[in-house]
């Protein structure tokens, strides 16, 4: 696990690792600091979901929340996060603490695998709600981290339910970025070769059965040289930038005489259009460098 803490906090350089076994640490880039965050209730296996959340209230810190992906038998145990404790504990016991959520209902069921995509939205009062898609028709679900609470010494209330949002699902893989600039989520499309995607998913659209009804845009962001032949070997990144901008990361094995592993790195921008086409956005590449690697790939891009 690796993931980057509360973006909203006012600071962009910290960073949370754990271990195999859950052993969580937190090193502040800013402050050169690293301090443990102690274990997992339970590991959370190969790359799981995690999400940072700011909730309305906490000035400069929030929420991370961890979901293993192929649960096995630790089905019981696979949702969790790492908050800080009230303040009435506070004196008397760490500041921070990992806590067990409920699991999602869908792990039980018939055809379940995986979680294709997921993503998290806020709420014009600050609220956060994680969303998570799975085929086979086993469809969207939300888990909504907070709600408005009047009269609540924080304004908000901790929800801990899943609730079934429809049949359809997200059209991408794995995460998906919302953008409140462009009201859009951006993430890549699902099949072979993931372009860049985006679509208009509103809060009310979440809360219909039957889905979002505007078609995604796609974009390709990357032109292959004719001639030779990239073999993907790990799903592509994204990070956004701000201001419309972005880094896209992917990583390849060239066939050939010798077969070399690299990442191609482009910066793109997305620009709303003018006129007729001003429902629409366009994106424009910039700088793209290719980084060769010895024994190394790129796993995360935060």
């Amino acid at each position: 696990m690796f993931a980057l803490f509360s973006p909203r906090a006012g600071s962009e350089g910290r960073l949370v690792y754990a271990s195999p076994i859950g052993e969580a640490d937190l090193y502040d880039a800013d402050e050169n600091a690293l301090i443990s965050l102690g274990r997992l209730n339970s590991p959370k296996g190969f790359k799981p979901i995690c999400l940072s959340v700011a909730h309305p209230g906490i000035d400069g810190e929030g929420s991370m929340y961890v979901l293993n992906r192929y649960t096995g038998k630790s089905a019981r145990q696979c949702f969790e996060v790492h908050e800080s404790m009230p303040k009435e504990l506070s004196s008397l016991m760490p500041p921070w603490r990992w806590r067990l959520l409920p699991p999602p209902p869908f792990l039980r069921q018939p055809g379940y695998r995986s979680i294709t995509s997921f993503t998290a939205m806020v709420d014009g009062q600050g609220c956060a709600t994680i969303y998570v898609s799975c085929d086979r028709g086993i469809g969207t679900y939300s888990f909504e981290t907070a709600h408005p609470v009047t009269g609540h010494r924080l304004g908000f209330s901790p929800s801990e339910e899943w609730r079934h949002v429809g049949e359809w699902k997200m059209p991408f893989h794995g995460r998906a970025q919302y953008v409140p600039e462009f009201k859009l989520l951006f993430g890549f499309s699902p099949s072979s070769p993931n372009h860049l995607c985006d679509l208009h998913l509103s809060l009310s659209a979440m809360g219909g059965h039957d889905g979002p009804s505007a078609e995604p845009q796609t974009w390709q962001d990357l032109n292959l040289p004719e001639g030779e032949v990239w073999n993907p070997i790990d799903s592509p990144k994204l990070a956004h930038l701000g201001d419309g901008k972005f880094l896209i990361a992917r990583s390849f094995e060239a066939q050939g005489p010798i077969c070399e592993q690299f990442a191609v790195l482009t910066g793109i921008e997305m620009i709303p259009g003018v006129g007729d086409d001003d429902h629409k956005l366009h994106m424009v590449k910039h700088k793209c460098a290719r980084v060769v690697f010895r024994s190394d790939t790129i796993q995360w891009v935060l």
